[in-house]
C-alpha cells in the first residue's frame, strides 16, 4: 500500500486502487472543478501525498479524452523541463490547460555531453513554459535560453527552485514568472490577446 500523507483527503486516497474504467466518467465541469480542487490542496501543502497526487493525476488524464473539451485553438504550447523523467508539475500543468481548452505537449530537453539541446522550435511558437523543480536544472536553462535568444518567445518559468529561493528570478529578468500555476491561464490568454492585435 503506498504511504499515505498525515492529512491525507479520503477522495485521494481512494483513488490509489481504483478502477477508473468501473467510474463514472467526470463531465467538463466536473473535471475542471476536480483539476481546480487538486491544484489547491497541492499547493496548499500536507494534504497530498506523492501516491494521492499521481493517482489524481492519473484519474484526470484518463478522463480528458472523453470531457468533450472545446479547444481553443489546435496549436500545441511545448512545456518544457530538462529531464527524462516527466516532473508532476508538468502534468499538472498540461491537464490545467487542457481543461481551459489549451492544447499543449510536454517537451524534454537533454543536453548532450557536446551542449547540443536536441530540439526543434518552429516560427509558430510564441510561447514556452518551463517547469524547473531541481537547481541542477538552472544551469541547463541558462544555456538554452543563449540560443533560442534571437527567436521571439514568451517564456513563462516555474518551479521549485524558484519558491524556495525567488531571488533566482533575477537572474532571468527576460522571462516571465507567474505568481502561481493558476496564473499561468491569464498570461496565456494576453499574450495570445497581443499577438491577435499586431497582426491586425
Amino acid at each position: 500500500m503506498p504511504a499515505m500523507c498525515k492529512n491525507s483527503l479520503p477522495i485521494y486516497s481512494n483513488l490509489l486502487e481504483a478502477d477508473y474504467a468501473q467510474m463514472p466518467p467526470l463531465s467538463w465541469d466536473e473535471l475542471r472543478s476536480f483539476a481546480y480542487q487538486t491544484v489547491e490542496n497541492w499547493e496548499r501543502g500536507n494534504c497530498l501525498s506523492a501516491a494521492d497526487l499521481t493517482a489524481a493525476l492519473n484519474f484526470m488524464k484518463y478522463n480528458i479524452p472523453s470531457a468533450d473539451i472545446k479547444y481553443v485553438c489546435n496549436r500545441e504550447i511545448p512545456i518544457c523541463y530538462f529531464s527524462h523523467v516527466v516532473p508532476k508539475s508538468a502534468d499538472m500543468l498540461q491537464i490545467l490547460l487542457a481543461v481551459e481548452g489549451i492544447k499543449s505537449c510536454q517537451m524534454p530537453i537533454v543536453q548532450t555531453s557536446d551542449g547540443y539541446f536536441d530540439l526543434e522550435l518552429d516560427d509558430n511558437h510564441k510561447i514556452l513554459i518551463f517547469t524547473i523543480p531541481l537547481y541542477n536544472h538552472l544551469n541547463s536553462f541558462k544555456e538554452f535560453l543563449k540560443i533560442i535568444q534571437a527567436k521571439k518567445l514568451n517564456i513563462l518559468v516555474g518551479g521549485n527552485v524558484f519558491y524556495l529561493k525567488p531571488s533566482l528570478k533575477l537572474d532571468f529578468s527576460n522571462c516571465i514568472f507567474p505568481n502561481n500555476i493558476k496564473d499561468i491561464l491569464p498570461l496565456i490568454n494576453k499574450i495570445n490577446s497581443s499577438a491577435s492585435e499586431e497582426k491586425v
